[in-house]
C-alpha cells in the first residue's frame, strides 16, 4: 500500500488517472465531485458509481453507496474525508487539508466524523448546497 491511510483494498486495473467514485442519485455528490472537478482540473476524473461498468469490482456496491472514494494511479484507494483530501492534493495548492489529515493530532478523525454527519444527512445538505451554490459553469465536467 502506498499510504497509510489508504484502504486495505487495491484494484487490479489501475486507472490511467486518479479517479473519483461518486453516487449520481445524490444532488449534493454530484455538485461536490464536479465542482472538485473543476478545481483540480486533467489530473483527475469522476466516474458515478452508477456508470462505472465492470470498472473496480473489488470496491463493494454497498461501500460505493456509502462514501466517496478516490483510487490514486497505483490502484489504492481511499473512502470518505480520506478520498476528499487525497483527490484535492494532486493541486499543490490543496495539499494542505491532507498533510493535516495525516500529522495533525485529531484532524483526521475529525474529518472523518464531519464527513459521516454530512453523509448520513445527505438530502439536508443537498437543500442547503442547491439554497446556497452558483451554478457550475456549462463546461463542468459530467
Amino acid at each position: 500500500m502506498s499510504d497509510a491511510y489508504a484502504l486495505s483494498v487495491q484494484v487490479e486495473d489501475a486507472p490511467e488517472k486518479a479517479t473519483l467514485l461518486y453516487d449520481a442519485e445524490c444532488g449534493f455528490c454530484t455538485y461536490w465531485a464536479r465542482r472538485w472537478a473543476m478545481k483540480i482540473g486533467d489530473a483527475l476524473s469522476i466516474v458515478a458509481l452508477q456508470r462505472r461498468g465492470e470498472r473496480f469490482p473489488v470496491i463493494a456496491e454497498r461501500d460505493l453507496l456509502e462514501a466517496i472514494h478516490f483510487v490514486d494511479v497505483e490502484g489504492s484507494v481511499w473512502r470518505g474525508a480520506a478520498a476528499v483530501y487525497k483527490a484535492a492534493s494532486l493541486r499543490p495548492r490543496y495539499r494542505l487539508p491532507w498533510w493535516m489529515y495525516r500529522y495533525v493530532p485529531g484532524f483526521r478523525q475529525l474529518s472523518e466524523w464531519g464527513y459521516r454527519l454530512v453523509a448520513n444527512n445527505r438530502m439536508t445538505a443537498s437543500r442547503l448546497t442547491r439554497w446556497m451554490r452558483r451554478e457550475l459553469p456549462d463546461d463542468a465536467p459530467r
